[in-house]
């Protein structure tokens, strides 16, 4: 069965396609939140984005969000959702170097008005990254729209060394739960 998927995002597009499924992708223009809670965040990002389409169609929708959530940092400033430029990417990596973090994913799956939305945790920890590698990471412009400022399917992958749970959860979009999700609206993978 096809579905729509409300995001655009080349990550969670890639993640889809290389399991098998067979969708549309759209913009959901949901406007995001940002909570205390890192999974609160997710969830309602996912559930908003999921609903804004599910109006438009009659059709299963599938809805995502990821934020990176850092203990250590003043309340207000925990949740790190997508870098928006440079500045917010170098920002990010040197609060992140060097410490664990965590990494959630909200994902909704709607049709009409039933909704159902979980959230996926994973733990990692980047290595204590250099300045000039940060520099670097930034001049390349790799992290800017992703959460944490930093795509660990990319060169940000020499930075982690340890990651504890799912990993297609932090590129964006956490494959299992996702699957056991849309079965439940009868979405099964090829």
């Amino acid at each position: 069965m096809r579905f729509v998927l409300a995001s655009e995002s080349a990550r969670r597009v890639d993640l889809l396609r290389a399991a098998g499924y067979d969708f549309e992708a759209r913009r959901s223009g949901f406007p995001e939140v940002s909570l205390d809670d890192p999974g609160e965040t997710a969830e309602t990002n996912a559930r908003g984005k999921a609903l804004a389409v599910a109006g438009e169609t009659d059709s299963v929708v599938l809805a995502a969000d990821t934020v990176v959530y850092l203990p250590g940092l003043p309340p207000g400033e925990r949740v790190l959702g997508q870098a928006g430029d440079r500045g917010d990417v170098r920002r990010m990596l040197l609060s992140l170097r060097g410490r664990p973090h965590e990494v959630y994913s909200g994902v909704a799956v709607a049709r009409g008005d039933r909704v159902i939305v979980r959230h996926s945790v994973t733990r990692v920890r980047m290595r204590a990254v250099e300045d000039r590698e940060v520099e670097s990471y930034v001049h390349l412009g790799e992290g800017v729209g992703k959460a944490g400022g930093y795509a660990i399917q990319g060169r940000a992958a020499s930075f982690i060394e340890w990651i504890g749970g799912d990993y297609t959860n932090v590129v964006g979009l956490p494959l299992a739960l996702t699957g056991r999700m849309l079965a439940r609206f009868g979405v099964l993978q090829p």
